[in-house]
Parts: C-alpha cells; sequence; structure tokens
C-alpha cells in the first residue's frame, strides 16, 4: 500500500511538473529513488497510450513507421525550420514526443504524424532511448525549431526532453542507454554509440550560456550545472587503468561500481577506442577544464598515441577483411575493444568467446561488426592546439 501510495505522488508531481513547475520533480540523490522515479515514468507513458487505445477503440497500439535513422535531416539548421517543410517536420518529431519526454530510434519521423494509438516508437514494449543518437537528435531539432519560429510547443518540447535527460542520470553522474529503465544492458552506463558524449553536450549547453538554450527556466539550468559536474567527476572516477598506467574508457560500466561491463555477447568487457574518442573530444572542448581533467585528457591521449596501428588498413568490404592489409598511405587506425591488463586487442563473438584474432571469430562477426576505427585520430590532431591553450 505504501509503493502504491508513493507511486500515485510521483505522478502527481509528474503531472505538475509537465505543466511548467520543474520543481515539482527532481533529479534523484539515491539509486533507490532512481528506480522509483523510473518506474513512475514508465507507467506514464503506459497511461497514455491506454488512454489513446481506448478513446480510438483499438486493442493494440498502431504500428509505428520504420527508418534507418529518423527519416530527415538531424543536421538541418535553423534557417531550415524557418520554411514549411520544416515547420512540417518539426510538428511530425514533436507528435512523436512520449510523455515521459524522449523519443525513439529507427522511427520514421519524418513521413507523416503519429497518431492517435499509434506507437511511439518501431520497438516492441517501446521506451525512450539515448541510442543511436535518439532524443538528443530531437532535442536539438526542437531547439532549432523554436529558435526559427518562437513558437511555445516546441520549446516547451525541449524542456522536456532536457528534464529527461537530467532525470535519467544515474546518482554517481552516469547515463543508461534507455529510460525509463528496461533491463539487462540497456541499463549500464552506455558510452557506447555516443550515448553520454551526446547528452553531455546538451548539459553543457544547457549549463552555460548557449544562446540557443536562453528559453529554459532557471531551475533547469541549475539541475544542468549540478548534472554536469556529476558526469565530469563520473568520466575521472570510471576511466580504466591499462598496463602502464591511467588509459580509457569501456563501451559500458557498472552503475554502481563503474567498472566496465559486457553488453551483447560479442561486445566484452574491454576498454573501447571508439566510445572513449568521443569523450575525450567532449572534454577538450571544454573551455576551462579543471586540473583533474587537464591530466585525464594527456594520459588518455598518450595512450592513445601509444596504441596507433600505422601501416595498415582494414575494410570489411574486402575478401580480405579478416586481418589488416599493409597499406602504407592509410590513416592510422585502433582496434575496437583492447583488453584490460594487457592492452591486446580483442574480438568477441555470438556465443560469448573472446580471441585475440579476427580470423578466430565466425565469418557474420567479422563481417558485421566495427573492429578496427580511425576515430581515435581526431584526438591526435586536436591535442597540439588543446596543449597550446591549456597547458601553458
Amino acid at each position: 500500500m505504501c509503493t502504491h501510495r508513493w507511486l500515485g505522488l510521483l505522478l502527481l508531481a509528474y503531472a505538475a511538473c509537465s505543466a511548467g513547475q520543474p520543481a515539482a520533480l527532481q533529479p534523484a540523490q539515491t539509486l533507490e529513488a532512481y528506480r522509483v522515479l523510473s518506474a513512475q515514468l514508465r507507467e506514464s507513458d503506459r497511461l497514455s497510450i491506454a488512454s489513446e487505445l481506448r478513446r480510438t477503440k483499438v486493442e493494440t497500439p498502431l504500428p509505428a513507421p520504420h527508418a534507418r535513422r529518423f527519416g530527415f535531416d538531424p543536421g538541418a539548421g535553423v534557417d531550415f525550420y524557418r520554411t514549411a517543410e520544416g515547420r512540417r517536420i518539426a510538428d511530425i518529431v514533436l507528435s512523436f514526443q512520449t510523455p515521459s519526454g524522449g523519443w525513439s530510434k529507427r522511427t520514421d519521423m519524418g513521413e507523416a504524424a503519429r497518431a492517435p494509438g499509434q506507437a511511439y516508437g518501431v520497438e516492441e514494449n517501446y521506451i525512450p532511448t539515448f541510442d543511436n543518437g535518439a532524443t538528443s537528435t530531437q532535442f536539438w531539432v526542437m531547439v532549432n525549431a523554436y529558435s526559427a519560429t518562437g513558437d511555445s510547443r516546441y520549446g516547451a518540447a525541449a524542456e522536456r526532453a532536457l528534464r529527461l535527460i537530467l532525470l535519467a542520470q544515474y546518482p554517481n553522474g552516469g547515463w543508461p542507454q534507455s529510460f525509463p529503465l528496461r533491463g539487462g544492458y540497456h541499463d549500464l552506463i552506455t558510452f557506447n554509440d555516443r550515448v553520454t558524449s551526446n547528452l553531455l553536450r546538451i548539459v553543457h549547453a544547457a549549463a552555460g550560456d548557449d544562446a540557443r538554450l536562453g528559453f529554459l527556466p532557471d531551475v533547469l539550468r541549475a539541475w544542468a550545472r549540478d548534472s554536469l559536474q556529476r558526469g565530469l567527476q563520473m568520466l575521472v572516477e570510471a576511466r580504466v587503468s591499462g598496463a602502464s598506467g591511467p588509459a580509457i574508457w569501456g563501451a559500458q560500466h557498472r552503475p554502481q561500481s563503474l567498472e566496465p561491463a559486457s553488453a551483447r555477447a560479442y561486445e566484452p568487457v574491454a576498454m573501447s577506442t571508439s566510445e572513449s574518442a568521443d569523450l575525450l573530444l567532449f572534454l577538450m572542448d571544454l573551455e576551462q577544464p579543471s586540473p583533474e581533467i587537464k591530466r585525464l585528457v594527456v594520459s588518455a591521449h598518450n595512450w592513445f598515441a601509444a596504441h596507433r596501428i600505422s601501416g595498415y588498413r582494414w575494410d570489411r568490404d574486402e575478401h580480405d577483411y579478416r586481418e589488416l592489409l599493409q597499406d602504407a598511405d592509410a590513416d592510422a587506425l585502433w582496434a575496437r575493444f583492447y583488453e584490460i591488463g594487457t592492452d591486446r586487442p580483442v574480438f568477441g563473438d555470438r556465443d560469448g568467446s573472446v580471441h585475440y584474432r579476427l580470423s578466430e571469430i565466425s565469418l557474420e562477426r567479422q563481417r558485421g561488426y566495427g573492429w578496427y576505427t580511425e576515430h581515435p585520430g581526431k584526438v591526435l590532431k586536436r591535442f597540439a592546439d588543446w596543449r597550446r591553450r591549456h597547458l601553458r
């Protein structure tokens, strides 16, 4: 009975929050409160779609349209949303925002607005996600649309999305792949697919003086400042040590211990280069990094520099994609995963096995995953300028 009463109070608080009282619901301070908040937001979404089904007299939600990305150009700027086509896209995107404030992935938001009783996304038992750029992409669409038109609906949608992002942050500063929580590896602190780096960029913009976000209420800006500091501290504490000292991060980390964790069977516990490069590029964009962040950037850069693979290329479309091919003109490469403690490249398979040679895993996984990356090269290229600005 007590639990039901607490959930009811939270539902009332969320209703007040959505009505323009953001102080009515605040980020959780404990993991227990965080999980209660997740359940409350999940129930909010469920009740909304259930109400639509009753009104439309439909038993199950109508399917949402599928798209490889979102069905629109996520890079379109403010000027695009001043056009009739831009407003059409903005209205469609707005229609797919869940009551909890987020959006789906792989859902077409460029063709037609969501109809009453239609699912919010293509995934079964859909809940909002930050995976594959979802929610962070739509947040900026709403910001650009509001900047272009002054339409308060778009500004309110951006506020709801930011509020969800802030509420979704674990008390220790990390973010799960999806929120409300859905279980399994989705609940891990997720650096994969730029989840955390995308969200940190939004929080950083909201916490500072980004002119695009001048419409945000002061309370959300205050939350964002606190969120940013907790997020930065989480990155410091979660970093993994390599064979010779502090190195980079895993693709996922456990939300309580911050230890690196595995996700899908072929994604082992390991240091992950592409995801770590995204995080490092974000940290290198900070205008006034703390001494702790400066040390982190230097040591992570040094790890990347020490582990680059020069004189080889890898192309999974070639017949010899199983191994690297000599190419003196190729850009530097890094393996996607490195074993913790030895710094050796590792490759996972669908049966959960881990190997030291790509040719040892199944043909399907050899072809079906990005086992090498050039992404850390951006860190090396930018480091000299960063060092000039911050290490005088």
